[in-house]
C-alpha cells in the first residue's frame, strides 16, 4: 500500500487530523450527554454505536502509528 500513496506526509497528516476530529466528536458528545442527559437518553443506541466506531478509529490510528514508529527504529 505504501507505494500506492504518492504523498506519504500528506497522507499521515490527513489520518492524524481525521483521528483528532473523531476524538473531538467523542468529547463533544460526552459533554452534551452530561449537559442534557434526558435529551440524550432518547438516542442512547446511536450514541453507543458512535462511541464504538469512533473509539475503534482512534485506537487503530494510534496503535498502528506507534507500531510503524517502532518498526522504523529496529
Amino acid at each position: 500500500m505504501n507505494e500506492l500513496v504518492p504523498d506519504k506526509a500528506a497522507y499521515q497528516i490527513n489520518k492524524r487530523r481525521m483521528s483528532y476530529v473523531a476524538l473531538f466528536m467523542m468529547c463533544a458528545t460526552t459533554i452534551a450527554t452530561i449537559y442534557d442527559p434526558a435529551r440524550m437518553n432518547e438516542a442512547s443506541g446511536v450514541l453507543q454505536v458512535q462511541y464504538l466506531a469512533l473509539s475503534g478509529l482512534v485506537g487503530a490510528y494510534f496503535a498502528l502509528s506507534s507500531k510503524s514508529m517502532g518498526s522504523k527504529s529496529e
